[in-house]
């Protein structure tokens, strides 16, 4: 082979090298985030999950959002605690802002905001949440939040904390105030990515 050919093997092989090198350094980096990528989960584990019964959430009287309509979802818990309406209102609109980029899992996923019968949030976060039209609003009972302060938290529930409950109704995973709402989203695709049911 003289010169003029080998010249064109060897600019031939340059252009697939560069055609397929980006791919091959592509999928590296998914099976491999290692450095580039964050593979753990942005909330912590609850070991083990929490079963609940669906009973646990009361509707609130005149709510638009029947409380049906969690069973079998993604739920987002909104922990509603009086003293901090900053910070509910702050964990509130993240989600809000969130919802959205789950695109075509929407249907799969409900955000639902809670608090203590005895202790319902202040009048212009609760008509707040009421103006929300994705949000679904109910009470629940002192023993619920005991029991997240006991096996789940280690310290009293506050407002910005949030509970992610699997569609098997089993509190899997929480947030503590202040996390990444994009730590959140990344830990649910992943999660929807895999679940087939919700």
């Amino acid at each position: 082979m003289n010169d003029k050919g080998k010249s064109n093997w060897w600019i031939f092989g340059l252009i697939v090298l560069i055609g397929v090198l980006p791919w091959i350094g592509a999928w590296y980096l998914v099976e491999h985030p290692g450095l580039w990528g964050d593979p753990a989960n942005h909330g912590r584990l609850i070991q083990p999950p929490l079963a609940q019964d669906y009973g646990v959430f009361r509707p609130l009287p005149g709510a638009r959002k029947p409380l049906q309509e969690i069973q079998g979802r993604w739920v987002l818990i909104h922990l509603i605690v009086p003293g901090d309406e900053d910070g509910c209102r702050r964990l509130l609109e993240d989600t809000r802002r969130l919802h959205p980029l789950f695109s075509k899992d929407i249907p799969r996923i409900r955000r639902l905001a809670v608090w203590a019968e005895d202790r319902p949030p202040a009048a212009g976060l609760l008509k707040t949440m009421r103006a929300d039209r994705d949000l679904y609003l109910a009470t629940v009972p002192e023993s619920f939040l005991r029991r997240l302060e006991t096996g789940v938290f280690g310290k009293a529930p506050r407002c910005g904390q949030l509970l992610l409950m699997d569609p098997l109704a089993n509190l899997m995973m929480w947030y503590d105030a202040g996390f990444d709402p994009f730590g959140l989203y990344r830990d649910l695709k992943r999660l929807l990515r895999a679940s087939r049911i919700g």
